[in-house]
This record gives structure tokens, C-alpha cells and sequence, in this order.
């Protein structure tokens, strides 16, 4: 870039102008104030940084210093170098930015970077036009960096606030022939989208406000960056929690989600993604080494919404429903329901003293059911959902049915059928059999050779193979009471 326009008036050097603005920053006790008072004089005088060191005697015009001078006061005041600025760096672009949207940061540059790094994958394998969403846009920062860099991605991003969508607007228009390629829709979360991208997106990202109310804030995020965009309830995790409950529905088969979170909430959102029948969950970190997101996938083999929403309404009703599970098909019923339990034994004719395994969707469904120590909860984390069947001290005394002080939890491995467990509640889950007899591994037969009428039938095969390993956590050590898919080395129970 030329030298800056020489003007009447020129009083001071680079170097001059530059010294000036440090010295009020620091006096300010501005904490990054080297940094801001370069990046003011670039900013003010238009000079190429890396020339910056290059010209310290070269004089500067009058209404460079007048601008240096009211960017200096803005930043003396404590508002982000960003805002003073104008405009800041996200990965490939430069992006307008003011207190309309958050500051796009570096930990949502890892973000944005894992959703294209997904897209450029799929592109590889298909070809065809990607669909993504962007919710909660913000300045745009996610949303427009897909555009420029996924160039067969249809991106629609969506924010409640009209602001900061004008902001977003603003820099879509600087983005040149892939803005032609992103839609932006005003509304809350999942109101906001067409109502024809249901069950089509490719990918689906959200960078939303998970700050708890409780945390305190630097002053330069809370004074200036706006709140809504920053704070969220149910100590930060409600918008994190709406999103991963409802997203699933609008992917496509196979359809990523992909979420940044603070670092403190990666593991509880890695369990609820279990819960909702994700797979290929994966909690990733920032430059800094912290939690930042997870990204999960909905699966390939889902099983058709109207056999989930008819067996739900069965099961609800204290029915009975069999269903293809990991290896056999099951029989269900309602943990709650003692009835419907009683109704599933003499199905099978099984004796009433014989525990049943209940399937949970997660880690906190078995919190609800049983006591979880140290030890269990190490072998849920690395073995579920899957073939492990954890054996633990029932929660609220004996089971009302068989009696037993303890239960057997199992999480399976079925994402569809997480899912259903999720929206309804633990279930037991013995084969679809007559008691001592060999379960045949197509839903539909295996429910009819059964002594009472099934309510639904969720059609398919199982597709056979070992029940699970089940472990004793009872004790002080766990115990392997029967070997499965799981060995005792992956149990690692010496750990």
C-alpha cells in the first residue's frame, strides 16, 4: 500500500503517534495495550502492518492522528479492540463487527473448521449440494466462512435478533459470489427455519449463548458484548440442551451436529447426544487445549418416525412392544409401570423372581435407577452405548416386581432405540422369547410365538450375535458375572 496522503497540519511520526496512543492505554490499564495501540495506528493511518516497523519516522496526516485519537478514547473506555476497529479476522475473511453480535473468536474458528473439514468430507463421497445451518448466527462468522470455503454448500443462518442479522447481512454483502449461496431467517432457534429443510440438513452448527447467569465476566465482555447472546439458563446448558433434543429430527440420515459449548459442559452434552440416539460422538478441543465442542452424528439405519412415535404411544399406554434390538429382538415395557412389567414376565412366561436387564438411554437414566460409583461410571464411559450390562444397587429400595435389591442397566447400541427410551423412559428389555426358548430374530416372529398379545411391532431384523458382558459393581472391585462381546482386557477392571 502507498505512503498515507501527506495533509496541512502533520505533526507527528508514526512512531510519535504510536508512543502517544500506548501511553494512554497504559495509563488506562488496558491489558493488551501494546497490541491495541498498533493495531489503532494501522487502523487510523491505513499503513500495511508489515511496513509498520519499516516507516517509524514517516510523518502522518492530521486526520490520522484525529482518528487515532478517537479510537484511543474508545479503547481507554474499556471497549474491545474489535469494536474500535470495526471489523475483525475469522479464518479466510474479514467480517464488520460491532456490539450488534459477539466478537468471533479463535475458539469459533476450531468450530466453523470442523463443520467444513465435515462438508469437504461428504462432498468427496456424494457430490451433490450440501444443506447446512447455521443457528444463532451472530455476525456470520460461521455461516459465511462455509460459504467461502464449501463452494457446493447451501447455508441457512438464522438469529433471533434483528441487529445482529443486519450486521450478518452487511457482511454477507462483501462476500462476493458465494453470498448468492446463504439465506438469512429472523426467529428462535428452530422456528426461525423453512419448514422444507425438515429432515434434509447435511450439517447443522451452533455456536449459542451458554454463559451461566452465575459467571462472572471479564468487564470487556460484559460491558459491552450483548448479554442474550452470551447468557443462557439451567446454568448455561439451556439452549445447548434445546438444540441437542431437537436437532436430530432435522438432519438428514447421517447428518452432522456440531455445537461449541464451554469447557465445563463438553461431557454433560457428549451424555445427552448418547441419549438422543447420536453416534459417532466426539467432544474436540480449541487452540488452548480446552473442551470447545461436540460434534455427533445422527445415524444411517434410523428406524421410520411413525414406528417410533406408534411405539411410544404404546408403551405409554402400559403395552407391550417388540422391538429389534443389538442382537435380539426385545420385548418392551415401561420401567414404571410394575403392570406393565408383570405383563411382559407372563408374556414370556418367565418367573416373576428372575430380574429382567433394564435399557437406559444414558448415563443419567442409570443415575436415576441405580448407584453409580467410580468404578461403573468408568466402564460406562468407555463401553456405552454397547454391549456391557452393569449390575448395581437399585435406588429406592427393592424392585417391586422381582424383589431384587439390585437391577442390570444396559444402554444399547441402536440410536433409534436410545431415542425411544429417551422420550419415554427406561424399559426392560429381555429377549422376545418364551422362556427357555430360542428368539427368533425377525420382530414380527418373534412376537407372535409369544403368550399374550404385543401392542407394536417395530419391524426388522436383529441381527444376532453374544448378549452383553455383564459386570457386578455391587462390591468393592467389579465382578464379570457373564462374559460377552466385552473381554476382561477392554474391561480393564484392574483399573
Amino acid at each position: 500500500m502507498a505512503k498515507p496522503e501527506i495533509e496541512s497540519g502533520e505533526v507527528l511520526t508514526f512512531s510519535q503517534l504510536h508512543n502517544e496512543v500506548l501511553d494512554k492505554l497504559l495509563d488506562a490499564d488496558i491489558s493488551d495495550a501494546e497490541i491495541s495501540a498498533r493495531r489503532i495506528v494501522e487502523e487510523a493511518t491505513g499503513i500495511e502492518p508489515h511496513l509498520f516497523n519499516v516507516e517509524q519516522e514517516q510523518l502522518v496526516t492530521k486526520g490520522a492522528v484525529i482518528r487515532a485519537d478517537a479510537m484511543t478514547v474508545r479503547r481507554a473506555r474499556g471497549e474491545p479492540l474489535q469494536y474500535v476497529l470495526g471489523h475483525w479476522s475469522f479464518r479466510y475473511l474479514d467480517l464488520a463487527v460491532d456490539s450488534r453480535a459477539l466478537i468471533p473468536r479463535p475458539e469459533t474458528e476450531v468450530v466453523a473448521g470442523l463443520v467444513v473439514d465435515l462438508l469437504h468430507s461428504a462432498s468427496r463421497n456424494n457430490g451433490r449440494k450440501l444443506i447446512v445451518s447455521d443457528m444463532g448466527t451472530g455476525s456470520g462468522a460461521i455461516a459465511l466462512s462455509i460459504a467461502h470455503e464449501v463452494p457446493n454448500a447451501e447455508i441457512h443462518a438464522s438469529d433471533v435478533s434483528r441487529e445482529a442479522l443486519a450486521l450478518a447481512r452487511s457482511n454477507l454483502a462483501g462476500l462476493g459470489r458465494s453470498a448468492t449461496r446463504v439465506q438469512l431467517h429472523e426467529g428462535d432457534w428452530f422456528d426461525a427455519l423453512p419448514d422444507d429443510l425438515f429432515g434434509t440438513l447435511d450439517a447443522l452448527v451452533s455456536n449459542p449463548p451458554y454463559v451461566s447467569p452465575h459467571y462472572e465476566l471479564p468487564s470487556e465482555v460484559a460491558n459491552w458484548e450483548p448479554s442474550n447472546a452470551l447468557i443462557a439458563g439451567n446454568a448455561g446448558f439451556a439452549n445447548l440442551e434445546h438444540i441437542a433434543r431437537e436437532s436430530r429430527q432435522w438432519l438428514c440420515p447421517g447428518g452432522w451436529l456440531v455445537l461449541e459449548c464451554g469447557s465445563d459442559q463438553a461431557v454433560r452434552l457428549h451424555n445427552l447426544l448418547v441419549a438422543r440416539g447420536y453416534r459417532e460422538i466426539s467432544i474436540k478441543n480449541d487452540l488452548a487445549g480446552n473442551d470447545r465442542a461436540v460434534m455427533a452424528r445422527r445415524p444411517l439405519d434410523d428406524v421410520e418416525p411413525r414406528h417410533l412415535s406408534a411405539a411410544s404411544a404404546a408403551l405409554r399406554r402400559g403395552n407391550l412392544v417388540v422391538a429389534p434390538t443389538d442382537t435380539l429382538p426385545g420385548l418392551l415395557a415401561r420401567y414404571v409401570d410394575a403392570e406393565a412389567v408383570k405383563a411382559s414376565y407372563n408374556a414370556k412366561q418367565r418367573p416373576h423372581s428372575e430380574p429382567m436387564p433394564v435399557l437406559v438411554s444414558g448415563v443419567h437414566q442409570a443415575d436415576e435407577l441405580v448407584e453409580l460409583d467410580a468404578n461403573s461410571r468408568h466402564l460406562i464411559e468407555r463401553h456405552w452405548p454397547g454391549a456391557l450390562t452393569i449390575v448395581a444397587r437399585r435406588r429406592g429400595g427393592v424392585d417391586p416386581v422381582h424383589g431384587g435389591a439390585t437391577l442390570g442397566v444396559r444402554c444399547p447400541e441402536p440410536g433409534w432405540l436410545r431415542l425411544l427410551i429417551d422420550d419415554v423412559g427406561p424399559v426392560t428389555g429381555s429377549s422376545a422369547n418364551l422362556h427357555g426358548v430360542e428368539t427368533l430374530n425377525n420382530a414380527q416372529d418373534a412376537a407372535t410365538q409369544l403368550s399374550a398379545n404385543v401392542d407394536y411391532v417395530i419391524p426388522g431384523r436383529s441381527p444376532g450375535g453374544t448378549a452383553s458382558t455383564v459386570v457386578d459393581v455391587t462390591g468393592d472391585t467389579p465382578r464379570v458375572l457373564r462374559s460377552g462381546p466385552i473381554g476382561e482386557i477392554e474391561l480393564d477392571l484392574g483399573s
